[in-house]
C-alpha cells in the first residue's frame, strides 16, 4: 500500500528462510523514532514460516511492501527492492539483525547535514542467536580513514548503511554473480564517485549465528574479497577488472596484486580458523573438527617458512586449544621433518 507522497527513506530487505528473526527485524523498524519510511522487502524463495510471517505483518503494516520470487539471489533482490525504492535515501536491515530505535533518524538526519555525504554506517552491537550481546564493532567516522581501510577490507556492517539514491545508482548498484560480498564490492565503488562516512553510535544489533554467510563460506568470502580488492586497482589503473559477468576469477586477480599463491592460502587459512572459533562459540564440535581438518590440509600447503608456530601455526593453536595438544606438536614434528628434508637437498 502507498501513500500520497514518497517516503523518505526506503529500507531495503531480502530474505530466505529468515523465520526464526524475521519478526525482530520488522519490529524493529516499526518501532523507529523516526517514521517516514517504507520496507520494500523481497521474499528470495523462502521455504520456511517466512511467507507467513511477511503476510501477517503486511496486514497491520502499510509501510511494508513485500515481493516474493523464487531464489533470485541476495545481489538481484536488492536490485529489484532498489529499483521499487520510492525514497532518494536507501538503507539497509538484514532479515537477522535488529535496529535500534534510534538509527534511521540519527542517520537520515546526518544525510540532511551533509549533502555531499552518498554512503553512511555505523558502529553495532554483535549479538548471538538468542540476542545477547556479545561485543562490538566501532566504525572509523572520517571519510578518509574510511577509504583508506576499502583499499584492504570492508569497515561497513551490512545492515548498518544508508545510502543516497544517487551515489548507489551512479556506483552501479549491487553486482550481481558474486554470491558473497555483495556489500564490500559496491562500498568500493560507491566511496569512488561519492563522500563516505561512519556514526559512532551503536545503531544496530548485528547477529552472528550458525546460519550466516561468514560462518558458512568463510573460504569464498576470503577469496572474493582479493578480488574486490584487485577490482579496485584495476578501475584506478582503467585495466580490465578480475570478474566475468559478475564471477570472482581468482588467477586474474592475484596477477593484479602481485600475489604469491602462499599468500592466499594464508589468507584462507586465517578465514577457515575464524570460522571453526565461531563453531566452537555456538557448541557445535564436530563441525568445528571438520574445519579443523580442513585447516591442517591448508597448513601443511603452505611453503615450510610460513607454517611456523610464530606464524600459521600460531593461528592453529589459538583456534584451536580445547584439542589435543599431542596432535599439534605431531603436526609440528612433521613440517620441521619436511623442511629438514628439503634443506638437505
Amino acid at each position: 500500500m502507498e501513500t500520497g507522497h514518497p517516503p523518505a527513506v526506503s529500507v531495503l530487505m531480502a530474505v530466505r528462510d529468515g523465520a526464526p528473526f524475521l519478526g525482530d527485524a520488522l519490529a524493529s523498524l516499526a518501532n523507529q523514532d523516526f517514521q517516514d519510511f517504507e520496507v520494500v522487502l523481497v521474499d528470495n524463495g523462502s521455504r520456511d514460516e517466512t511467507p507467513g510471517i511477511i503476510a501477517a505483518w503486511a496486514e497491520r503494516e502499510p509501510r511494508l511492501r513485500p515481493v516474493r520470487l523464487e531464489r533470485p539471489g541476495l545481489a538481484r533482490s536488492l536490485r529489484l527492492a532498489a529499483s521499487l525504492a520510492r525514497a532518494p535515501i536507501l538503507a539497509r536491515l538484514d532479515a537477522d539483525d535488529v535496529a535500534m530505535p534510534s538509527r534511521l533518524g540519527l542517520q537520515y538526519a546526518a544525510m540532511q547535514r551533509s549533502p555531499s555525504l552518498g554512503l553512511l554506517g555505523s558502529s553495532v552491537e554483535v549479538i548471538n542467536s538468542v540476542g545477547q550481546k556479545i561485543g562490538e564493532r566501532h566504525l572509523p567516522a572520517p571519510d578518509g580513514a574510511l577509504k583508506e581501510f576499502l583499499k584492504s577490507g570492508n569497515p561497513f556492517v551490512h545492515s548498518s548503511v544508508m545510502m543516497r539514491r544517487e551515489a548507489y545508482d551512479q556506483a552501479g548498484g549491487y553486482r550481481e554473480g558474486l554470491r558473497v560480498c555483495e556489500d564490500f564490492d559496491l562500498w568500493c565503488r560507491m566511496a569512488e564517485v561519492t563522500d563516505v562516512a561512519g556514526l559512532d553510535a551503536l545503531l544496530v544489533r548485528y547477529r552472528l549465528h550458525r546460519e550466516g554467510m561468514s560462518f558458512r563460506q568463510t573460504t569464498r568470502v576470503a577469496l572474493t574479497d582479493v578480488c574486490i580488492i584487485a577490482a579496485q586497482q584495476a578501475r584506478r589503473a582503467a585495466t580490465p577488472e578480475p570478474f566475468d559477468r559478475g564471477m570472482p576469477k581468482l588467477r586474474h586477480a592475484l596477477v593484479l596484486l602481485n600475489i604469491r599463491r602462499e599468500q592466499i592460502l594464508y589468507r584462507a587459512l586465517k578465514a577457515v580458523t575464524g570460522s571453526a572459533r565461531l563453531a566452537l562459540e555456538f557448541g557445535e564440535v564436530a563441525r568445528a573438527g571438520h574445519i579443523r581438518r580442513r585447516a591442517y590440509r591448508l597448513l601443511v600447503a603452505l611453503p615450510f617458512g610460513k607454517a611456523t608456530l610464530g606464524g600459521a601455526g600460531h593461528i592453529l593453536a589459538s583456534y584451536f586449544r580445547r584439542y589435543s595438544r599431542r596432535r599439534r606438536h605431531g603436526l609440528r614434528a612433521k613440517l620441521l621433518g619436511r623442511g629438514s628434508s628439503a634443506g638437505e637437498q
